[in-house]
């Protein structure tokens, strides 16, 4: 993997040199448009109580570590313990506008990982929480040569609850909602209504056709939004605890196997 940090402190000095950095034609490309993140946004950040704190955070996590070497390091001990490596993945650190946390896009004709330093609230746990999702994601993509987030809803339950698995092995303690990355209320809606959201996605994990309702932010639905990292993260879960693996034995698994044994 090669990491590219976009950010010094100089871009966090103030209002005006954090609107400069984010006028780069880099950061337009990686993020604003791929997250279609609007000049409202910007403004909202900006002036939110919680900016001055954030970029506190971030700016002292930057004079603490060497975030390239923290992010190569960690990811190297996910492939000693995996046995899988991550090859010539690109990953690029940004400041964004608290919109997201990591994520896909593609530059420059290749697809990249994009990881919002600002959602780490200067946690280096945070940051390992956060690679170790996306470090599953690469290597389940690469290895098995498909679109683990758009093929059908059964790989992307599965790639899912993987990837949130691997953050709750990698960084133990913290509760279901953080490894989701969702609110709590989800988690306690999807775990209340488990059985509902089994039923209804039991005909359609061979297809793409619940893509938007189950992961999407902005989905238009009358259940949580993003439910679906929650059903995968517990589908996955159960797999393990019943099978006594670690996600590292089960990295590749075909989602088939996984999801038909999450009763």
């Amino acid at each position: 993997m090669r990491v590219f940090n976009t950010v010094n402190t100089d871009d966090l000095n103030s209002e005006e040199a954090v609107m400069h950095y984010w006028d780069s034609e880099l950061i337009r490309k990686l993020y604003f448009l791929p997250k279609r993140v609007t000049e409202e946004q910007k403004e909202s950040f900006l002036s939110s109580a919680s900016y001055a704190a954030v970029t506190g955070q971030l700016k002292h996590m930057m004079e603490t570590i060497n975030p390239e070497k923290e992010c190569l390091d960690m990811i190297h001990a996910f492939e000693k313990d995996t046995g899988y490596v991550s090859g010539d993945a690109q990953l690029y650190l940004i400041l964004g506008c608290g919109t997201t946390t990591i994520y896909t896009a593609e530059y420059e004709g290749k697809e990249v990982s994009v990881l919002c330093m600002e959602s780490l609230h200067g946690s280096t746990e945070r940051l390992k929480l956060l690679l170790a999702h996306e470090y599953t994601h690469l290597v389940r993509k690469a290895v098995l040569k498909k679109d683990i987030f758009e093929e059908c809803i059964g790989e992307r339950l599965a790639a899912e609850g993987i990837a949130e698995n691997y953050s709750r092995e990698q960084v133990p303690g913290r509760n279901d909602a953080e490894y989701c990355i969702v609110h709590e209320d989800t988690v306690i809606w999807v775990k209340e209504n488990l059985s509902w959201l089994e039923g209804m996605t039991d005909m359609h994990l061979e297809d793409a056709s619940l893509m938007k309702d189950l992961f999407y932010m902005f989905a238009d639905i009358d259940y949580p939004v993003r439910s679906g990292y929650v059903y995968g993260y517990l589908a996955v879960k159960h797999y393990l605890e019943r099978n006594h693996m670690q996600v590292r034995d089960i990295l590749l698994t075909d989602w088939h196997e996984i999801l038909r044994q999450k009763a």
